[in-house]
């Protein structure tokens, strides 16, 4: 018997044609059970929200920047932009003005000192004029004294001769124009020491005062010239003082705007950036060692431990999605499943998504809805950009004997037979 003719006999056997038959069955429900267990979502992408750096201040960019695809696994801080030519005009005026400021206070300090110096010695003028008023008063209180004393013992004399006088007229021996003229005598000897009695006691009043630092002579003021200079060095010094600390406190003024001024220049001369860990760099706007002006967007980046994935799914199966549920991700190309969670679902009339987002969101279509799944960070891929961009498969759970609660209530309704309560039923058995 030929080959032809054995094949052909086999193939006419019974037992080959079940087994042919029942591998074709297996075959078809081993490929329909994942609709019966899951519901399945073929249209599906990874995205993730973007981090945009844009250029605090105009300048050059650095040339340590990351390059588009690097991950940065870890946080990191490095220099971004190099100004050019900062404006330093306010920092001169402020350095002129603490100058002048500093000149001034010198100069009040010295004329200070200069004063303090005057004014000793006026002090040592005046106590010197001061003693030496005193001393010649003292001097011309003992000649007062003495002329007082003189005139007091001869003012004795005439008394005596006059009274002897007076006598001898009245016993006839001497005439009467002798008495008269020992009385003339007595009289101004009396008014002598009178007077000097008189300039004793101003002398003890000029003694006194002089004591007491007021001078009162004939051209003579309450106060010498020295102590007339030393009031008036007082009231200047005062001036300068007053200068001199409102000069200090102003250049203590312009000293502080200066520390700003420099700490302003100094953030405007160079710009640093901390970038955060786990992204990637996903889009490079401008290159390393490019001017870019303020505010210019420098580069994207995409975190990799925050990615999603986006399904779009009809809207009459919202109710059947709850925040936190459990979804199965498989991307398209690879056979590895990861389970992720749900973490929103949006209605089609909801607005558009205006996150920034690395991947487009297009509006869901007319009785869609969207939803979003949370992915795990060790999934990541981070020589691919963390896998953002690609397709994949999304498997949704289904409860037990849905798909049968689904589809007698299907028949129901086809025959006519869907009654309230069998559809609050099948939606509690989904």
């Amino acid at each position: 018997m030929s080959s032809p003719d054995r094949l052909q006999q086999l193939v006419r056997r019974r037992s080959v044609r079940l087994v042919l038959a029942g591998g074709l069955i297996a075959t078809s429900a081993w490929a329909f059970l994942p609709y019966l267990n899951y519901r399945i979502a073929s249209s599906a992408f990874v995205n993730a929200e973007l981090v945009r750096v844009a250029a605090p201040i105009a300048g050059q960019l650095t040339v340590d920047l990351p390059r588009k695809g690097d991950f940065l696994d870890q946080p990191m801080a490095l220099p971004l932009i190099e100004a050019r030519a900062p404006d330093q005009r306010h920092l001169v005026h402020l350095e002129s003005q603490q100058a002048v400021t500093k000149e001034r206070a010198d100069l009040a300090r010295q004329q200070l000192s200069e004063i303090e110096t005057a004014d000793k010695e006026l002090m040592a003028r005046t106590a010197i004029h001061r003693n030496g008023v005193i001393t010649r008063l003292n001097y011309e209180l003992d000649e007062a004294r003495a002329e007082k004393a003189g005139c007091t013992a001869e003012l004795a004399l005439r008394r005596d001769v006059s009274g002897r006088l007076e006598q001898l007229v009245k016993s006839g021996t001497v005439t009467a124009i002798k008495s008269a003229e020992a009385s003339a005598t007595l009289e101004a000897t009396s008014a002598r020491c009178e007077v000097g009695d008189s300039k004793v006691k101003r002398l003890e009043v000029e003694l006194k005062s002089a004591q007491d630092g007021v001078f009162l002579r004939d051209g003579i003021n309450d106060a010498p010239y020295s102590q007339q200079q030393h009031d008036r060095l007082m009231l200047r010094r005062q001036d300068l003082e007053v200068r001199a600390l409102e000069e200090s406190a102003q250049s203590a003024q312009i000293a502080a705007e200066l520390a700003q001024e420099r700490s302003r220049l100094a953030r405007l001369s160079r710009s640093d950036i901390s970038l955060p860990g786990r992204h990637v760099v996903w889009s490079v706007a401008a290159s390393p060692g490019s001017a870019v002006a303020e505010g210019q967007t420098v580069f994207d980046l995409a975190g990799c431990q925050d990615r999603f994935v986006t399904v779009e799914l009809p809207e009459r199966d919202f109710e059947r999605f709850r925040t936190g549920a459990p979804a199965y991700v498989r991307l398209v190309g690879s056979d590895e499943w990861t389970e992720g969670r749900i973490r929103q679902v949006r209605g089609s009339a909801a607005r558009t998504d205006d996150r920034l987002l690395a991947a487009q969101v297009k509006r869901p279509d007319a009785n869609s809805i969207t939803v979003e799944i949370g992915l795990p960070d060790d999934a990541a891929n981070h020589n691919s950009f963390c896998n953002i961009g690609r397709l994949a498969e999304v498997r949704f759970q289904r409860s037990p004997f849905a798909f049968v609660a689904s589809m007698t209530q299907a028949l129901s309704r086809l025959v006519g037979y869907d009654r309230p309560d069998d559809h609050h039923q099948a939606v509690a058995a989904k």
